[in-house]
């Protein structure tokens, strides 16, 4: 069942070094997304490996309820193309799913960042335009 009408505009899975081999890091994040959304599957696919040390701060940040900070800093991370996404709250909802129970990398995290129905119509409005 999604809890949102909306497809994420983005969703970033992002895992503990060592993470997946490069050869398949596409393919197990894009499964870990069908498998744990919250919302109606779409929207761009991001994915990153962090150091221990770092990953461990986001969970324990997730952990506390810092959505907004937590996802700034994987965003950051994942360069030029995600920042649209960064410091916008008023545009989009950035909500988190944690998994320690994944038999291969034991602890993933899953961002999905969701346009706000405003934003939504907004892009409606001027894709009817064009």
């Amino acid at each position: 069942m999604s809890l949102t009408p909306h497809p994420p505009a983005i969703n970033v899975v992002v895992f503990r070094l060592p993470g997946p081999d490069d050869d398949c890091i596409e393919e197990l994040s894009a499964d870990f997304v069908e498998r744990k959304t919250v919302c109606p599957l779409g929207g761009g696919l991001g994915y990153l490996v962090l150091q221990p040390e770092d990953f461990d701060r986001v969970w324990e940040g997730v952990d506390a309820g810092d959505a907004l900070g937590t996802a700034d800093a994987v965003l950051y991370h994942l360069g030029p193309d995600a920042r649209p996404f960064m410091h916008r709250s008023e545009d989009f909802i950035y909500g988190w799913v944690g998994a320690d129970d994944e038999p291969e990398f034991e602890r993933v995290l899953l961002l999905q960042v969701v346009p706000r129905p405003h934003l939504v119509e907004m892009m409606k409005r001027r894709a009817e335009e064009n």
